[in-house]
């Protein structure tokens, strides 16, 4: 069987689907899709229609909600409670805010619920297991960096390219990194060089806050790139990583999970199981 993939726009950026069995592509793709337009029609912060931007609007009160929205909340939960509350979906406020029954949540008034991070993780994670069970054969499932490797992969393993923005392979000092994914699970990376907002009163800043402080972070790592057992989790850990700074290498390494840190200045460190450098080294869970 020979591997196929398709490539898309998204979000403001690229997708990517593959296959072990090329006659599969197709099917594959619209899984994905499937997928994808669920979590969009649920989480997007974009959309004055999906159920995320209706808890925000109710906020104070119990709004009902569809099971996508809930699924990916419970994702964002789990990954405020794994990194001490430095991913936190809910803005200005801590997450234990946030309640959630059947079919309902409600976050504090004054409050807004931001699943942006994490939806796209849990997508990339969700699209895949759906893509493998309609096809099944191997999938890989990229979502604007956030990738997902379900199923058997091919036989060197799924090759990919570890870069500070997914879309060019390279920024500043960073080249970039081949490995390839042995296994399943999920791959994730958090940059401070791809994204800015502008900060209330002028200037301009990252894109990731500090919940302790709502300020953007600032370093001293500018980029983290995690393999774990599924997208979320490596989401979680790139951002936590990202958020805690000087403290970030000793914290991934109490977590075992392998990871690629880029340096403010443009140097390198990886972590754990990590392949070095220009060796050809393969990434398994």
């Amino acid at each position: 069987m020979e591997t196929a993939q398709q490539s898309f726009p998204l979000w403001g950026g690229e997708a990517v689907v593959a296959v072990t069995d090329s006659g599969r592509l197709g099917a594959a793709r619209a899984a994905a899709d499937r997928v994808i337009a669920d979590v969009d029609a649920a989480c997007s912060w974009f959309r004055s229609d999906s159920d995320l931007a209706r808890v925000n609007q109710g906020a104070g009160e119990q709004v009902r909600v569809g099971p996508v929205l809930l699924e990916t909340l419970a994702a964002a939960l789990r990954a405020a409670r794994l990194s001490g509350g430095l991913v936190d979906p809910l803005r200005t406020a801590p997450w234990e805010g946030v309640e959630a029954g059947d079919g309902w949540v409600r976050i504090p008034a004054g409050t807004e619920l931001d699943l942006g991070a994490i939806g796209k993780a849990f997508a990339a994670d969700t699209a895949a297991q759906a893509a493998a069970e309609a096809t099944g054969c191997g999938v890989l499932v990229s979502l604007c960096g956030d990738l997902a490797v379900c199923g058997p992969p091919p036989s060197r393993g799924w090759s990919v390219r570890v870069a500070e923005d997914h879309r060019d392979g390279a920024y500043g000092h960073d080249h970039g990194q081949d490995i390839a994914l042995t296994t399943e699970g999920g791959l994730a990376t958090s940059s401070l060089t791809v994204r800015t907002v502008r900060l209330p009163g002028g200037g301009v800043g990252t894109h990731i806050l500090d919940p302790r402080s709502g300020l953007p972070v600032r370093g001293p790592w500018r980029t983290v790139s995690v393999w774990a057992g599924d997208c979320a989790d490596a989401n979680t850990a790139t951002t936590a990583a990202l958020v805690r700074g000087a403290g970030a290498v000793r914290w991934l390494e109490r977590t075992g999970l392998p990871a690629r840190l880029v340096h403010v200045d443009g140097w390198v460190k990886t972590v754990g199981d990590w392949p070095q450098e220009d060796v050809d080294v393969k990434v398994a869970g």
